[in-house]
């Protein structure tokens, strides 16, 4: 794992609430995201889920295909349950979206639960070691779940053997860098770069707040 290493601590206390308002949808371009015809992985892994407790389990390869800043100001129109916690957040700067592509490799159906990926503590904005913002990012899980279809509060995503998904985690603002390292704590760690973008031909996104996860038994 990187000397970043992605940390985990208690849950936060107050989170997006999943059960807000019905999912929105929003074309593409409103959320001022990079698109591509031809999309090329930034960090790869593969992760594992199991459809029966861990007797048999789907190999699901993971690519980061984009790591990019954005306004909030239209996440207030795909979350309008959530907008204070967007207006309270933007005066650190443009928000962070992870663009992910999951491929289900397996022989039954994968159910992703992302709600535990997070963006490692480390590139926090020093103002938010205290305080009222310090619950967004010690530790640092997503605030929304975009994709073509409304999930769950776990930020789920629903693969079918032999198929695959593009979704985009919503994280709040970072300080400045030039890279970052995401991954699910004591499972796996990535550093990507900044950059990338979406395919085309997306229609829309929707939003799924998510909550997250229980912290662990101490």
């Amino acid at each position: 794992m990187s000397t970043r290493s992605v940390m985990v601590g208690a849950a936060c206390a107050a989170v997006l609430v999943a059960c807000a308002s019905p999912p929105k949808a929003l074309p593409p371009a409103n959320l001022g995201l990079p698109t591509t015809a031809t999309v090329h992985p930034l960090a790869t892994t593969t992760v594992y889920t199991s459809p029966d407790g861990g007797i048999y389990e789907n190999p699901d390869p993971l690519s980061i295909i984009m790591v990019a800043r954005a306004p909030g100001s239209s996440l207030s129109s795909l979350l309008p349950g959530d907008s204070a916690v967007i207006t309270q957040l933007s005066p650190l700067g443009d928000f962070t979206f992870v663009g992910l592509r999951i491929s289900n490799h397996g022989q039954a159906g994968s159910d992703e639960q992302l709600n535990v990926a997070q963006i490692a503590s480390d590139f926090a904005p020093p103002e938010t070691a205290s305080g009222a913002l310090r619950q967004y990012y010690h530790p640092m899980f997503a605030l929304a779940l975009l994709g073509q279809q409304s999930s769950d509060s776990s930020c789920a995503v629903r693969i079918d053997p032999g198929q695959s998904d593009v979704v985009v985690l919503v994280y709040p603002p970072i300080d400045a860098t030039a890279s970052i390292v995401w991954g699910v704590y004591s499972v796996f760690a990535l550093r990507t770069p900044l950059g990338g973008a979406l395919p085309q031909g997306v229609a829309s996104w929707q939003a799924t707040p998510c909550v997250p996860p229980e912290a662990p038994p101490s």
